[in-house]
């Protein structure tokens, strides 16, 4: 590893020392982690169904079946990061993809909250969780195109914020191109989603819709978190996109389940709705026991 990717990732992961006094024992606590596992249940039409139970999920971890131990509806509230790629290449398309973002916003419930973040060579926040419309309206306003595309980094930058979020939450991240400009790798970010439990939602425009390779690396992303990879085919288009992004995220069911102990083996799971069987579900493939 080279000295800027070690620079970079200890901004990313920081290690801090712990220490003890003698008049300060030390003292062990250990935490359970609930499992988290967001659910969008889909008609045949594709169409988002509403008004489901707890008991209308079926849910099984390595073919074991679990019992649900909190449960939200499509009702509760939720948290959703906007990533905006706005690298230079996105510069003549750029107003566009700001009225998309800003419809998205205004669909949304009181209740939810937003945050808005943008990428090119390096990660910016532009604004933190809320659900005041005039602070996220400002921030995509103040949106600029210039320099390279880091996807990588800009995904694994924004984790955080999301995993610290209760409740149902996702990530919508909007790229034109393939990554050029990171220190992390795509293995980095697939392994970082793959260990948390936010539905990635990765819309592809422009020249990313010419690349097998990024469209296969979006898929990578989102598929595993129970997200889904859109193709933006052209720019009058993307407000439909957005609002597909938010009906999901406005339909979508929240299980929690206690798992058993584990030496970080990867569990799979599985979820059905037996009582709708031309329903398709889509949900995280499953996660790492500790």
């Amino acid at each position: 590893m080279n000295s800027t990717r070690r620079r970079f990732l200890g901004l990313l992961f920081p290690v801090f020392p712990v220490t003890a006094t003698q008049d300060e024992p030390v003292v062990f606590r250990a935490e359970v982690r609930l499992v988290e596992i967001h659910v969008a249940v889909l008609d045949r039409s594709g169409r988002a169904v509403r008004g489901l139970t707890k008991s209308d999920f079926e849910f099984f971890d390595e073919g074991e079946r679990r019992q649900p131990e909190i449960f939200e509806s499509e009702q509760s509230p939720f948290s959703v990061a906007l990533l905006l790629d706005v690298s230079g290449s996105m510069e003549s398309d750029l107003p566009l993809i700001k009225r998309a973002a800003l419809t998205m916003i205004q669909q949304l419930r009181p209740e939810d909250r937003v945050a808005v973040f943008c990428f090119s060579d390096r990660t910016l926040a532009l604004a933190e969780f809320t659900s005041e419309q005039k602070a996220l309206s400002a921030a995509i306003r103040r949106l600029r195109a210039e320099g390279t595309t880091a996807l990588f980094d800009a995904l694994v930058r924004v984790a955080p914020a999301l995993t610290a979020r209760p409740g149902k939450k996702a990530l919508v991240v909007f790229t034109d191109g393939d990554d050029n400009a990171s220190a992390l790798t795509l293995e980095h970010a697939v392994e970082r989603f793959r260990r948390e439990s936010v539905p990635v939602y990765a819309i592809a425009y422009g020249n990313a819709l010419k690349s097998s390779k990024l469209q296969n690396t979006l898929e990578q992303v989102a598929r595993p978190t129970g997200g889904e990879r859109l193709q933006l085919r052209r720019p009058q288009n993307a407000i439909e996109a957005f609002e597909r992004v938010s009906r999901d995220l406005t339909a979508s069911y929240l299980l929690t389940f206690r798992p058993p102990s584990g030496k970080g083996e990867w569990r799979r799971l599985r979820v059905s709705v037996p009582g709708r069987r031309e329903a398709r579900v889509r949900h995280r493939e499953g996660y790492f026991a500790r």
